[in-house]
């Protein structure tokens, strides 16, 4: 075994070589976080569109024609209408077209009767495409137009049949582009899939949206949707939050050649202020790359409704360039280049990093630190270039790592409580910052590893928040309980004085104080699991909803909550009080401080979120959280220390 070696476990001459393997590593990380910046750079085009159907119901209320309607919308910045094909339900509902049940000997029989002939040619073409063509057949009846189908109304109904020509004619001649929204139906065939985006195609559509709770093509069709999709020049374009069935499915599919949307419910927009309907907007495209705002209009009907949407637009329009976005044509992101190379160096770093980890807890022969670097080295380097399940575990290893590191590395040495200095404050501050930047490593490899245009449009995502954000927390209790670090000692010795310091712990008595504190950290502890990404489930109240919408407009993007306002203060009161030798307490704030931590890597585990955004949150909030945590020590803690010892210096007893 080495001998004792101050803060660090292995011996001097080795312990440089795990750093020196971190640098590669790191290089790569740096070159491909780079090589993301510029193409999410590159793509700052958004685009913004209305629903036809609002707008027709604004077109009846205000007593203007459709198109003047449209041309007025587009002089504040819309760029496109959402249009909806006709389902022949919809045209039996509104009288244009009419059903006749008979019943043979193969089955249901429903005879499709419409008076007006233009349409009722569209709608057999499109039923002799979207159904089976031995389905629909002329029918010599007493009403012209007149079409037989084997089969029910029920199944009719739901089947599309194209958008409607004069909505088409009217937005385009707006100067306006057509965003298509095909409904799927159960009797779609790949033949009807294809027939249906060449139709499109036809017409000069570039855009498309599913309609409805289901993609165009789920289940079986959306690979042959997706080539369509894609032989068509078409973007489909995925709208986050609404749950549609095989969206996940049809985003592996296109390759992750797509944009996002975002939108708001007619629901959500009937309770919701138009000012907090623009600043979710805007949030949107600068936080989630949102490339398409589908808008939803506050107000369609009665008094001043065009004039309070068509202000409505144009603040959304405002609100988007004035971030740094301009509106027009989008395309879908470009791919990223990653090479196998540069994974399996940052595959290296992460083994890297685990060595350092064991070295920073107990010493450790030569020998023993350099098998141990060889096998981690294997493990990593091999798991990051087998394919994206393998890359997700390297990521999720480099973010268990590297925060649990740096506070072993930095702050381990001081947890015996037996190193106070007089004035702890800028020591602390100095620990604090030496912490964050080695997680802020731990994050830059996670930002390398996963630099894929599939996970910045989350079709593949970081694997493993919950565990990335527990298991640093239950690191540091562990090493604290186990009373570790511990050097220059051989191995059964420290484990013989683990065993010691984990019966003593148990051994205590359980005071009632211990018992509400632990309900307490771990209830707070559930609640911030359970808020971990963007699309949690767990509410958000309204107050603090302002509260962050506040910060946004101060601080341009706002750090997070459990970051400057617990975890970081917390964790700096921590280690300053372990170097005023308040152990106890001073322990238990840096436990809790890891949440800071945990949550500082989390930042960049959100691939979708623009790089240069999750630099800012993290920036913000590592400066803020030092401020509280320094004004909350000279105001309460620091007075009450010196009460406690008021003629001694905080290196005394």
């Amino acid at each position: 075994m080495t001998e004792h070696n101050g803060a660090h476990g292995l011996k001097l001459q080795f312990f440089w070589l795990p750093v020196l393997l971190l640098i590669p590593g790191l290089i790569s990380a740096f070159i491909l976080g780079v090589q993301r910046y510029n193409v999410e750079s590159a793509n700052k085009s958004v685009e913004l569109a209305l629903d036809y159907g609002e707008l027709q119901n604004l077109s009846a209320s205000s007593g203007k024609p459709m198109p003047e309607v449209l041309s007025l919308f587009a002089a504040k910045g819309i760029t496109g209408v959402a249009v909806s094909e006709d389902l022949l339900g919809d045209l039996a509902n509104t009288g244009q077209a009419f059903y006749t049940v008979d019943t043979s000997a193969l089955g249901p029989v429903t005879y499709v009767s419409i008076p007006e002939r233009q349409l009722a040619s569209r709608v057999f073409r499109a039923l002799s495409v979207r159904l089976n063509p031995d389905m629909v057949s002329p029918h010599q009846g007493a009403v012209p137009q007149t079409f037989k189908v084997s089969t029910t109304p029920a199944v009719l109904n739901a089947v599309g049949v194209g958008l409607p020509q004069d909505a088409v004619g009217m937005v385009k001649g707006s100067g306006l582009d057509v965003i298509a929204r095909l409904q799927n139906n159960p009797a779609l065939t790949k033949d009807a899939v294809e027939a249906s985006i060449n139709e499109l195609k036809s017409l000069g559509v570039k855009r498309f949206i599913s309609n409805g709770d289901e993609v165009f093509g789920f289940k079986g069709l959306i690979p042959d949707a997706a080539k369509s999709i894609n032989r068509a020049g078409m973007l489909f374009g995925s709208v986050e939050f609404s749950k549609q069935k095989g969206d996940a499915g049809m985003a592996r599919a296109l390759h992750s050649n797509f944009i996002r949307v975002h939108s708001i419910t007619c629901a959500e927009m009937a309770g919701m202020a138009p000012s907090t309907a623009v600043e979710r907007f805007e949030r949107a495209v600068r936080e989630r790359g949102i490339r398409l705002c589908y808008v939803r209009l506050p107000l369609t009907s009665g008094p001043g409704a065009l004039e309070t949407s068509l202000n409505f637009a144009g603040s959304v329009r405002s609100r988007i360039e004035g971030a740094g976005y301009s509106i027009g044509p989008v395309e879908a992101l470009r791919p990223l280049a990653r090479p196998k190379l540069l994974l399996a160096l940052m595959g290296l770093s992460v083994a890297s990093g685990l060595v350092l980890l064991a070295g920073s807890l107990v010493s450790f022969s030569r020998r023993a630190a350099v098998g141990a670097l060889f096998a981690s080295a294997a493990v990593f380097c091999g798991l990051s270039v087998a394919g994206e399940k393998g890359a997700q575990l390297v990521a999720l290893a480099s973010a268990l790592i590297f925060p649990s590191l740096g506070v072993s590395v930095l702050a381990g040495p001081y947890f015996t409580g037996d190193k106070g200095i007089k004035k702890p404050v800028g020591r602390s501050a100095v620990i604090f910052a030496g912490v964050c930047g080695v997680t802020l490593l731990g994050a830059l490899l996670v930002v390398g590893i996963l630099a894929d245009r599939s996970y910045m449009v989350k079709v593949n995502q970081f694997a493993g928040i919950k565990a990335a954000h527990l298991l640093p927390l239950m690191y540091i209790l562990l090493i604290m309980a186990a009373g570790l670090p511990m050097f220059g000692r051989p191995f059964p010795e420290i484990k013989k004085r683990v065993a010691e310091n984990f019966r003593g712990l148990a051994g205590r008595p359980l005071l009632t104080w211990h018992a509400v504190a632990v309900a307490a950290v771990m209830v707070l502890l559930a609640v911030a699991l359970m808020r971990t990404g963007n699309d949690s489930g767990v509410g958000v109240s309204a107050l603090e909803l302002k509260f962050r919408a506040l910060l946004d407009k101060i601080m341009v993007v706002r750090p997070r909550t459990k970051e400057f306002m617990i975890g970081h203060p917390a964790f700096f009161m921590g280690v300053a009080l372990l170097l005023a030798r308040r152990r106890l307490a001073g322990l238990l704030l840096v436990a809790f401080g890891m949440i800071g931590q945990v949550s500082l890597l989390n930042t960049f585990c959100h691939i979708h979120t623009p790089l240069a955004v999750s630099i800012l949150r993290a920036f913000n909030g590592m400066w803020c959280g030092l401020v509280i945590g320094v004004i909350i020590w000279w105001l309460f803690v620091q007075p009450q220390i010196k009460k406690d010892l008021p003629d001694k210096s905080y290196a005394g007893k």
